[in-house]
Parts: C-alpha cells; sequence; structure tokens
C-alpha cells in the first residue's frame, strides 16, 4: 500500500515541478515564486488532486494485474484520459508566458484573461478524474471490505457521486468563467 502513497507524493511532486521549469523557463524562477503567490491555493488543489489521482491509478494498475482481469482496463484508461487532461489544464495558461515570443499575442490576452477559469477547470476535471476512479475500484471490488480509507470511500454510490461532481462542476466553472 506505502507504494501507492508514494505514486501520489510523485505525481504531485512531478506536477509542482512541472510547473516550476515551465515558469522558470519561460521567464525566471523569481517569477515561478511570485506567480505561486498569486495562483498558490488553484496550484495546491490541482497538485494534491493530481496525486490522489497517481496513487489511485497505481492502485489500480496493481490490483488489476493482481486479478489478471481485463474487465476494468477501458475504465482504468479512461481515468487515465482524465489524469491527463488535468494535467494540461493545469498547465494551460502558463502557455500564456511563451506565446507573445511566438507571435501569437491576442492567444495570449485570451489565456491570461481566463486562467482562472483554466485553473478551476483543472481542478474540476481532478475531481471528476478521482470520482472515476473511485467508481472503477467499487465496480470492481477492488478494495478490502474490512479496512481501509477505500472502504470508507466507496460506501457512496460513485455513479451519483460522478453526477453531483459534473453538475456542480459545471455550476463552479460557470460561476469563475462569468467572474473572470
Amino acid at each position: 500500500m506505502a507504494r501507492h502513497y508514494m505514486w501520489g507524493v510523485a505525481g504531485s511532486a512531478g506536477i509542482l515541478s512541472l510547473y516550476f521549469v515551465i515558469l522558470t523557463l519561460s521567464n525566471s524562477l523569481s517569477h515561478a515564486v511570485e506567480e505561486l503567490g498569486v495562483i498558490g491555493g488553484w496550484i495546491a488543489l490541482l497538485t494534491i488532486g493530481f496525486g490522489i489521482q497517481s496513487g489511485l491509478f497505481s492502485f489500480i494498475r496493481e490490483m488489476i494485474k493482481e486479478r489478471a482481469g481485463a474487465k476494468a482496463t477501458a475504465s482504468m484508461a479512461a481515468a487515465g484520459g482524465m489524469s491527463t487532461t488535468s494535467m494540461v489544464a493545469c498547465c494551460m495558461h502558463h502557455v500564456t508566458d511563451i506565446l507573445p515570443i511566438l507571435g501569437v499575442s491576442a492567444a495570449a490576452v485570451f489565456l491570461v484573461q481566463y486562467q482562472t477559469a483554466f485553473l478551476a477547470l483543472g481542478v474540476i476535471s481532478n475531481l471528476i478524474g478521482i470520482t472515476m476512479m473511485l467508481r472503477i475500484i467499487q465496480k470492481n471490488g477492488l478494495y478490502n471490505p474490512d479496512r481501509g480509507i477505500l472502504r470508507q470511500l466507496v460506501r457512496f454510490d460513485m455513479n451519483k457521486v460522478m453526477v453531483i461532481n459534473i453538475l456542480a462542476g459545471v455550476g463552479f466553472f460557470t460561476v469563475v468563467f462569468l467572474g473572470t
């Protein structure tokens, strides 16, 4: 079980490192730190969410290998795609740092204006990705029914949780988008 936690920490560290690399290469390390001070709450949510997805992905992959079943493979691939989407949404607003260099100033202005909306979209997709993975775990019984945090989480109907997350996500995104 500790291996899955390590994958989660590695995922979080990786995406945070990617953030610093992109901003440092496009501007400077001091800019990266300054920007983190401005949008640190969003970055923390994205980093934590991506780490949770990394840990859950590792757990699902190992459990499926142990059970040698291909039943959940398509669902696991979909959840992995959601994880990748979260990462892309997280980093999309950083494209604004290099677009002016490439001569695409209009796109840079658009992305800067809607940076918070892109960050919100990343957080929402993280939440949906986590729910998808928990749904895979629930559907395939990939948890110990006698102990563990997964046992507590899968007590809820993950299909209903998914619908709630999507509806709440659409509402949250709309509020953030209209507020920008």
